[in-house]
C-alpha cells in the first residue's frame, strides 16, 4: 500500500484496519530525542544482513558469511523478533511510538488493544483492535517508513524480472545493494538531517519559523524543504532570463508550482 501525496501532506492519522497510524510532529519527535528517533529509522528498515554483520560485530558477521545463499534468503526479521527479546522490546516500543493504540507482543504475535488499561491476564478477541504477525509486518513497516520519508520503493518492473542464470541474478542484487549504500551515505550527510532541515526550512521559509516548524509533520517538513529548493532554482533562473533574455528556451515557467511526487506519492 502506498500512500498518496494528499494522505502524506495532510497532519491526520491513517486509519488502518489493525489500528491508527500516527504521523509524529517535530515536536514529538524531539521530545523522543533526534538520536532515539534516528535509531527507531534504523531498525525500520533493519535486514537479518544488518542484524548480523552491524550489531552482533565480528561473530555475527563470520555467522552471516559462513550460510549458503540460500539459507540467508531464508532468514525474515520476523524470525530475528521472535529470537531476540530485545529486538521483542524495541519494536513495541516502536509501534507504541507510531500507533495511537497500546501494542504489546504477546504469543509470537504484536497485539494492538483497544483499550490501554486491558486485563492481560483476561485478554480477549474483544480486547484486541488488530495484530502484526509474520504475514503483515512488512507491509506496516513500509507504512512507518512512507511516513518517516525513509522507504525504498521497488521498482514494479523489477519485482517480475526473471534472470537467465543465478550469477546474473547474484550480480543484479550485487548492484542493487551498491546503490542503496550509496543511497545510505548520501542520507548520513549532516545536511540532510533532520535538525539541519528544522533549521534550513524555519530560517528560510516566510511563513514557517523556529517556533511553529514543530507543529509540522516529518513528510510536511521535507516537503517544504524540497519546495524551497525548487523555487530557489526558480528565482535564480527567472533573474537570468530577465537580464539575458532566453535564447534556447530552457527556462520553465512552471517550476515554482510543479508537482514533485509521482502518482504513487514518491519523491521524484
Amino acid at each position: 500500500m502506498k500512500l498518496d501525496y494528499g494522505t502524506q501532506l495532510s497532519p491526520c492519522p491513517i486509519d488502518l484496519s489493525i489500528g491508527t497510524l500516527i504521523k509524529p510532529k517535530l515536536s514529538d519527535i524531539a521530545k523522543l530525542s533526534f538520536d532515539k528517533f534516528s535509531y527507531y529509522e534504523f531498525l525500520l528498515k533493519l535486514s537479518p544482513e544488518t542484524f548480523y554483520t552491524k550489531l552482533n560485530s565480528e561473530v555475527g558477521t563470520e555467522y552471516w558469511e559462513s550460510l549458503p545463499d540460500d539459507e540467508r534468503d531464508s532468514i525474515t526479521l520476523y524470525d530475528l523478533i521472535l529470537e531476540n527479546k530485545p529486538l521483542q522490546d524495541l519494536f513495541v516500543e516502536i509501534f507504541n511510538f507510531f500507533f495511537e493504540e497500546t501494542v504489546i507482543f504477546e504469543e509470537g504475535v504484536f497485539i494492538i488493544l483497544r483499550n490501554p488499561n486491558t486485563d492481560l491476564s483476561n485478554l480477549g478477541e474483544a480486547d484486541i483492535k488488530g495484530i502484526i504477525s509474520k504475514d503483515s509486518v512488512m507491509q506496516v513497516l513500509d507504512l512507518i517508513q512512507q511516513v518517516c520519508c525513509i522507504n525504498d520503493e521497488e521498482k514494479e518492473d523489477e519485482k517480475n524480472l526473471k534472470f537467465k542464470n543465478s550469477l546474473a541474478e547474484k550480480l543484479f542484487k550485487r548492484m542493487k545493494k551498491a546503490a542503496k549504500e550509496a543511497e545510505a551515505r548520501k542520507k548520513s550527510d549532516v545536511n540532510y538531517t533532520i535538525p539541519n532541515i528544522i533549521s534550513t526550512v524555519s530560517n528560510r521559509h516566510q511563513s514557517i519559523n523556529p517556533v511553529n516548524v514543530w507543529d509540522l509533520t516529518i513528510f510536511q517538513l521535507i516537503d517544504a524543504f524540497r519546495r524551497l529548493q525548487a523555487n530557489e532554482i526558480y528565482e535564480i533562473d527567472a533573474t537570468r532570463v530577465s537580464v539575458w533574455g532566453d535564447e534556447k528556451k530552457t527556462f520553465d515557467a512552471a517550476l515554482w508550482y510543479k508537482n514533485q511526487y509521482d502518482n504513487n506519492g514518491q519523491p521524484i
